[in-house]
């Protein structure tokens, strides 16, 4: 009878099955194809290929002592395979020479046991490598990618603090102050003359220069003067100093001339006065790294 592939995994799972199956194997060793699909299936064909022996009652349950062992094969993947000398494998080569001699187990006759020849799979069967562990892969490639991000984001963040670049960004402009006009005295003066004579015809020609005199000294000395007031107080000069010159014993004023009273008033100026409410800027201390983060001009 054939088993099945379930099957045949079902029954490696017990010893008594698996020598009847003529496959040697430790319980350990049992549960590790089991668990792996593709070393079942390995041990299935190889089961197949030797002539699918099966078990007997007798065979599975009383074991003859002097029943020759089985050497255990182990399909491609397998990390316990047994010596390769068993099989006639050249230790030099690792090739199998064909023919090779098979070790065969026999049960006594009066058991009706079954015989069971081991015969060694194909080639390829040797050759391939045993399968790995399973590693998280996935788990480190994450973790590397971060490892890497957070590298990156450190030492541009350093960059970008090295490079940065200061400067004053203004928030209010300054404001220049107002000003607003006034008026002020100069310290100059204006002299005007009016048209009444400070003499008095028939009146001593003396008399008349002195009356002069003291106009001119009200108005004219001592004062500085403007454009416009410093020839009136020249004229006035020369014709008192021009009557002093004519005047003698005995004489009077026999009409009057053209100079009156003079008077005298302080230049007023116009000037833009400064209404004292001039503002500086407002500014802040700004940064820009990189060129285009932060505050940039």
């Amino acid at each position: 009878m054939t088993l099945s592939i379930d099957q045949f995994r079902a029954a490696l799972l017990d010893s008594h099955q698996r020598a009847g199956l003529g496959i040697a194997l430790t319980d350990t060793d049992a549960q590790l194809v089991v668990a792996d699909p593709v070393s079942s299936q390995s041990w299935y064909g190889y089961w197949i290929s030797i002539g699918a022996p099966h078990e007997t009652p007798a065979a599975a349950q009383q074991p003859h002592p002097d029943t020759e062992p089985v050497p255990p094969f182990t399909p491609p993947g397998q990390s316990f395979a047994a010596p390769a000398a068993m099989y006639g494998v050249d230790s030099q080569s690792g090739t199998l020479p064909f023919p090779a001699a098979h070790p065969t187990a026999s049960a006594p006759p009066a058991a009706a046991a079954m015989t069971a020849v081991i015969e060694p799979g194909p080639s390829g069967l040797f050759d391939a490598a045993p399968p790995r562990r399973r590693k998280n892969v996935g788990l480190w490639v994450t973790l590397a990618l971060v490892g890497v991000l957070i590298l990156a984001v450190a030492g541009t963040t350093v960059y970008a603090f090295v490079t940065a670049r200061h400067w004053d960004k203004v928030d209010v402009p300054a404001r220049a102050a107002t000003t607003h006009s006034e008026q002020y005295e100069t310290g100059r003066y204006d002299v005007t003359m009016d048209t009444v004579n400070p003499c008095a015809v028939g009146q001593d020609w003396t008399e008349c220069t002195d009356a002069m005199a003291r106009q001119y000294e009200l108005a004219c000395a001592g004062v500085e003067l403007t454009e416009s007031a410093v020839p009136t107080c020249e004229q006035y000069s020369s014709a008192i100093a021009e009557m002093k010159r004519q005047d003698g014993d005995g004489y009077y004023v026999e009409s009057l001339g053209d100079y009156g009273h003079l008077s005298r008033t302080p230049e007023i100026g116009t000037r833009e006065v400064s209404n004292n409410d001039a503002r500086p800027a407002i500014t802040h201390r700004a940064v820009c790294y990189l060129g285009f983060i932060g505050e940039c001009r």
